[in-house]
């Protein structure tokens, strides 16, 4: 049976996931890493796989990877770089045979200025981060999003960071949009070794 770890398992981002996961891959193993499982809803907590720690703490990492196959990462922040850091490391020092890790993260574009500037050092960790994961020997995908949102499923749409359209209207996505590209980059061989900007394509 395959496992995913789950990162920050109380978001709303990580929530839409879970339930598609469930819905759409219920023999794969979900174990769920929260600070605070109060957070989490109460089916999962009597149900699901759970590990409470800190997305700061070496140990919590290297206790909650043992036996794990996939991590969707969902910690975030301004100190993203360092817990990306101490993640990857757990996992070099366990020696965790991980296939694949999609991390969600926040978009750095030129049209979403505001929050480089508001918060310059964010920003600057996002591309850190994706310096990490190369030099990883992981198998990876960085999402990224602008604003993300309630809202049904439509088609995913990616682009690179070279791309010329800049209109900020092209970089909302809703959660489940957000879950299919992360189970598409880690069920589907889909982006490998990507950091892309996603976005919602039109329902038909």
């Amino acid at each position: 049976m395959s496992s995913v770890l789950i990162l920050g398992a109380s978001s709303p981002t990580a929530q839409a996931f879970i339930k598609m996961m469930s819905d759409e891959y219920p023999d794969v193993h979900l174990r769920l890493f929260v600070r605070n499982i109060n957070k989490l809803p109460m089916e999962q907590r009597h149900k699901l796989d759970i590990i409470i720690g800190d997305g700061a703490n070496y140990d919590d990492y290297v206790r909650a990877l043992s036996g794990i196959d996939y991590v969707y990462n969902a910690i975030g922040g301004a100190d993203s770089d360092e817990y990306t850091s101490t993640l990857l490391r757990a996992i070099r020092d366990s020696r965790c045979l991980i296939k694949h890790i999609v991390d969600i993260s926040v978009s750095s574009e030129q049209s979403l200025s505001g929050v480089r500037r508001i918060h310059p050092e964010y920003s600057k960790n996002q591309i850190n981060k994706l310096k990490m994961y190369q030099g990883s020997d992981l198998d990876f995908t960085i999402l990224q999003s602008g604003s993300i949102k309630n809202g049904p499923e439509t088609p995913v749409v990616t682009r690179t960071s070279d791309s010329k359209n800049n209109d900020t209207k092209n970089f909302n996505i809703s959660r489940a949009t957000l879950a299919r590209a992360a189970i598409n980059a880690l069920f589907k061989n889909q982006y490998a070794c990507e950091s892309l900007f996603v976005t919602n394509g039109k329902s038909a």
